[in-house]
């Protein structure tokens, strides 16, 4: 039986790539959680799984094997995306190396859910939606100035990147979509959940930790069906 998650000594590593760390578990806990007690079953295996700003591409990998061991690895697609050309390939070599099939995931470059347009029209929305978001306070100037920078730099309350997609998020997930996000205290979690009630998601925070003097929360988005 293959590791459920992916293995860190076979994450691909690059120096302009943010490696994985405690908010990376921390989102990889929750998605493990989702798989065992929700998208396990049949009716609830999902097709589309994105992951945006995947970095290393230790979640996305993640999910692939996730996906294999609950036996919806012909089912479930996984789909990430980067803006950094090194995170893309970095991703693609940590899928190598834990031999993921490669009709069962798609590493993409570009920004937000663009390169996912066409799948996400096609599925007729995302079923789970994952993002580890540039989430650091930061002068404005330094958001999206490319490079590992990327991965953290985040503007004013560390929330321009996040800002972006919110708007959309109701919109692509599917009739029982999820989608799971990291937020930092600095991003006024209940702020941002109350943006997503406000289009009729349910929201709530379901895990935090402690690291070094941050405090972080997965914050869990759901749209029922309808």
């Amino acid at each position: 039986m293959p590791s459920n998650l992916a293995s860190m000594a076979k994450i691909g590593v690059h120096d302009d790539v943010y490696p994985p760390a405690e908010d990376s578990f921390l989102l990889v806990d929750a998605l493990e959680r989702l798989w065992t007690e929700e998208l396990s079953t049949p009716n609830r295996m999902p097709r589309l799984v994105v992951e945006l700003g995947t970095g290393s591409g230790y979640i996305a990998c993640s999910n692939a094997l996730l996906a294999l061991a609950h036996g919806a690895s012909e089912v479930t697609r996984t789909r990430a995306s980067d803006v950094n050309p090194s995170a893309v390939e970095t991703a693609r070599v940590t899928f190598h190396r834990h031999e993921v099939d490669e009709r069962a995931y798609d590493v993409s470059l570009g920004d937000l859910l663009v390169p996912h347009e066409d799948a996400i029209a096609s599925n007729g929305g995302v079923d789970v939606l994952i993002f580890n978001p540039p989430y650091v306070v930061t002068p404005s100037e330094e958001v999206g100035v490319g490079g590992i920078t990327a991965s953290w730099a985040g503007g004013v309350d560390g929330r321009e990147v996040l800002d972006r997609l919110l708007p959309r998020v109701k919109d692509v997930l599917s009739p029982r979509g999820v989608f799971l996000c990291i937020l930092l205290s600095q991003n006024k979690p209940k702020e941002v959940m109350e943006t997503l009630e406000a289009d009729g998601l349910a929201c709530e925070l379901v895990s935090r930790c402690q690291a070094d003097e941050e405090e972080l929360f997965v914050m869990r988005c759901d749209r029922r069906a309808e």
